[in-house]
């Protein structure tokens, strides 16, 4: 079988490479109109060199030698201009100019998201990043940059504003919904992890929008948003994205915001197209809404579910299912399922509860707590949504909590199951099976 995969994002390299795996045989292109030494560019990489944790950008791309030793036929520089499900070929040019056509079998859309720029703004201190060339850009602006604007509190943007603070630069932190990680986060929840910030010199400025600025030649150097004008010597937009399904127009179904409607099997409307990665939204079959998030996690758990399918293995993936985290302040940050916040958007009737618990028993003398909340539905007591934000790292109780959200688990089963119990270690009923029984009893 010959499968066509456009766009060695990391959802379109995790495909490439379940299916080298699960049959050999499989004739696997991998398209995509980067450099080769860009593919699978993890767009936090900025904030991982900053914080150390990397020496240099490229050690969080993807080396793509692997894949080639098992047959994969690797075309980068070659953007693909044209699909014609019809006759199921593609068209592409190269760097050079010469364009071709190419046949398959199975195409697998992996194009991802790229970052934009806000039309208001134009300067050559106005800078977006989510791949590699645009990150060590990026850099070179921040190594002279001391006052730093930075549009949009989502995670990209609140932890690269947590890294440059530890540098000593002063920073704006500017975006339209009233707290940061409004998309994962419900406010309350939110606020200590704010006001640790605010200690560290960062300045948050909610519910605001760019309203003029001020320029001298090509350089911004001041902003001015609702309620104040900025001094700035750099902008940054690191969370900008749009799908990038410019390619699909008119081939495929797509939704109003141009991410790609799939079926359960990740199917496009035309049954040998398939779509993995930031294209497809998260999507709520119920009642069909759905949320553009792009998500490294769900991208290539896409890919492996539809490498699956096209080798014989018909395989659902749940478009539903969100699981995020970060590490912000010193702070543990994970969300999964709905946030309080943004259920009535979604057509939700939720209540939650949150609770402060001890992660060790009394006689550990380990002062460590949680924050966790559930969100449920009032009526079947189901579980919708959770957030947990300590100071210990709990990735584990966070995949603990999307379980219970992909199980449909009740308020009451969470209050009477059964979790590993260390007496050294751990106290006897783990701190959700309290939260559980906390709601029960306040009810």
């Amino acid at each position: 079988m010959k499968i066509v995969i456009i766009g060695a994002s990391h959802g379109g390299i995790a495909a490439a490479d379940s299916l080298l795996k699960l049959d050999s045989t499989d004739e696997v292109y991998l398209i995509d109109g980067k450099k080769r030494e860009e593919a699978g560019y993890i767009s936090s990489g900025l904030t991982m060199y900053l914080n150390r944790t990397i020496s240099e950008l490229n050690e969080v791309t993807t080396d793509l030698h692997p894949l080639l030793e098992k047959g994969l036929i690797l075309l980068t520089e070659h953007e693909v201009c044209a699909i014609a499900p019809e006759q199921h070929q593609i068209t592409l040019v190269a760097a050079n100019g010469v364009s071709k056509q190419l046949a398959y079998d199975k195409l697998i859309i992996a194009t991802g998201s790229s970052s934009e720029k806000n039309t208001l703004l134009e300067g050559e201190n106005v800078l977006v990043y989510k791949g590699l060339d645009e990150s060590r850009q990026a850099l070179s602006y921040l190594e002279n940059a001391k006052d730093i604007t930075i549009f949009g509190a989502g995670y990209i943007g609140t932890e690269l504003a947590n890294s440059l603070a530890d540098k000593g630069c002063t920073i704006h932190l500017i975006d339209h919904m009233p707290n940061i990680l409004s998309r994962y986060f419900d406010g309350e929840m939110i606020r200590e992890v704010e006001d640790q910030l605010a200690s560290k010199g960062i300045v948050f400025h909610p519910n605001e929008l760019l309203i003029d600025h001020k320029k001298e030649g090509d350089r911004l150097t001041e902003i001015r948003i609702l309620s104040q004008s900025i001094k700035t010597d750099l902008v940054i937009f690191p969370s900008q994205a749009h799908p990038n399904t410019s390619i699909l127009r008119e081939k495929v179904e797509l939704y109003e915001d141009e991410t790609v409607v799939v079926d359960e099997y990740l199917q496009t409307s035309d049954p040998d197209i398939y779509a993995i990665g930031d294209i497809v939204p998260i999507t709520y079959p119920s009642n069909d809404l759905h949320l553009f998030m792009p998500l490294i996690t769900r991208a290539v758990h896409m890919a492996r579910a539809v490498a699956l399918t096209i080798s014989g293995q018909p395989t659902v993936f749940d478009r539903s299912k969100r699981l995020t985290a970060t590490r912000i302040a010193g702070y543990f940050l994970g969300t999964a399922g709905l946030t309080e916040d943004e259920a009535p958007f979604l057509g939700k009737q939720v209540r939650s509860y949150t609770g402060i618990f001890q992660l060790y028993p009394a006689y550990r003398s380990l002062d460590t707590t949680v924050k966790a909340k559930l969100i449920y539905c009032p009526e079947t007591m189901e579980i919708l949504g959770g957030q947990l934000i300590s100071t210990e790292f709990l990735l584990s109780d966070l995949d603990l909590l999307a379980s219970f959200i992909e199980r449909k688990m009740t308020i009451s089963q969470l209050a009477v199951d059964s979790f590993g119990f260390m007496p050294a270690y751990t106290p006897k009923f783990h701190y959700f099976n309290e939260l559980a029984f906390q709601i029960i009893h306040d009810r």
